[in-house]
């Protein structure tokens, strides 16, 4: 009986966190560009349950080591998250209750993204977010610090992949539910200087909304 009594509590601790996740919040624009010339895209594209970033190559000049390992693209996905999660060919109960309740080690997932991102993900919502030249750049050293390096400051790449034109990556940090997935592209984000906060943004439609009203506000009232 207690085991029951304690994994309800749980769960409705999570339903609880879910619930208030992505809710509004108070942060404004912190880096704008100063002309439409120099906005600088990147993409916030949701796969269901899993938000990522699409940068263009050209922004990656901080991260050379990318191009060596995936081979060059005109884009790049980045997706950050747990590591046994991330990588199994088997989704179970076992592996998606420790991602959720446990401190886990976590990896980097970066897809080759040949063509325009909107039609290389036609089935995925995506929005295109304008940064300013700092803001990518503090985009950028966001990502380049999420990925674990040896004592020769090299990637360590791992043997497993979704696609064929994709490649995982040890990351730094762990992994748990308040440390997701989600949570990552929206710290991304609001270390750029976009109005959307990480704090308990747990879901992908967190994400997408808080990015969603940035965009409205950025072309409302910053443009």
């Amino acid at each position: 009986m207690n085991w029951y009594k304690e994994t309800g509590w749980l769960f409705l601790f999570i339903i609880l966190l879910l619930s208030v996740s992505g809710c509004a919040s108070a942060l404004s624009w912190q880096s704008v560009p100063d002309s439409i010339e120099n906005e600088r895209s990147v993409y916030v594209v949701n796969h269901g349950w899993h938000t990522g970033l699409i940068l263009s190559y050209e922004s990656l000049v901080g991260l050379p080591h990318i191009e060596e390992t995936v081979g060059y693209s005109p884009y790049y996905e980045f997706g950050w998250g747990d590591a046994d999660f991330y990588q199994t060919e088997q989704i179970t109960s076992g592996v998606t209750l420790k991602a959720i309740l446990w401190p886990t080690d976590s990896v980097l997932h970066v897809v080759s993204v040949s063509t325009d991102p909107h039609a290389h993900f036609p089935q995925s919502e995506m929005v295109e977010v304008h940064l300013s030249r700092q803001g990518l750049g503090r985009l950028v050293d966001y990502i380049s610090a999420s990925f674990y390096r040896d004592p020769d400051s090299q990637l360590i790449p791992l043997s497993r992949r979704i696609y064929k034109n994709s490649h995982f990556f040890k990351a730094i940090g762990g992994y748990q539910l308040t440390n997701n997935c989600n949570t990552w592209v929206a710290e991304a984000l609001e270390r750029s200087g976009v109005p959307v906060s990480s704090f308990l943004t747990l879901t992908s439609d967190g994400v997408m909304q808080q990015t969603k009203n940035a965009i409205l506000e950025y072309e409302c009232c910053m443009r």
